[in-house]
């Protein structure tokens, strides 16, 4: 058994890049800068990755103001559904301040507005899905308020979004939180 989980390892080759910057500009307000790329493919007799080694991008950690994981290419079946792809971008722009109300909750809240992008492609020509291949222009914007709370139990994050241009294909998700994410 090991020696067939090391066989498909590997048959793939997958390369990331994640980063994240926090900019302080006053006491008050800090500036967030956040991307994520990421490239995969088959090597070897393998052309393509295996679908549980796909990137996918949508979500309140990705692209906000649309469904999780739902961005990128969709099965030609039928069912349509998200297959996420072997090529990556997402990134984000975010304005951070505490509330106005200050108190106790200066340090534990702060409210946010925000410009995230990003979308997932199959690069390899394929029956199986569309679209195939590479196209910047396919990316999807959207912009929106967030909250998050150092609550006692974990972070909670909350986010209202507006996805800028979906196309007719694309799954929006308006109001988004998340537990558990990194304050």
């Amino acid at each position: 058994r090991h020696e067939r989980l090391a066989d498909c390892v590997a048959l793939v080759g997958r390369l990331t890049w994640r980063g994240r910057q926090f900019l302080p500009l006053t006491r008050r307000f800090t500036f967030a800068l956040k991307g994520d790329v990421g490239y995969g493919a088959g090597y070897g007799s393998t052309d393509a990755m295996p679908f549980f080694e796909n990137f996918y991008a949508g979500g309140p950690s990705t692209v906000r103001g649309f469904k999780a994981n739902t961005l990128g290419p969709r099965e030609t079946s039928v069912e349509n559904d998200p297959v996420g792809g072997n090529l990556k971008i997402t990134g984000g722009l975010e304005l951070f301040a505490p509330p106005p109300i200050g108190g106790k909750f200066e340090k534990t809240v702060r409210l946010g507005i925000f410009l995230d992008f990003g979308n997932v492609w199959w690069t390899e020509s394929t029956d199986l899905v569309a679209p195939t291949g590479f196209d910047l222009g396919e990316l999807r914007y959207s912009s929106g308020l967030s909250a998050q709370w150092l609550s006692p139990v974990g972070a909670l994050s909350l986010s209202v979004a507006y996805p800028l241009n979906a196309e007719p294909q694309d799954e929006e998700q308006i109001f988004q939180f998340s537990f558990g994410q990194n304050f």
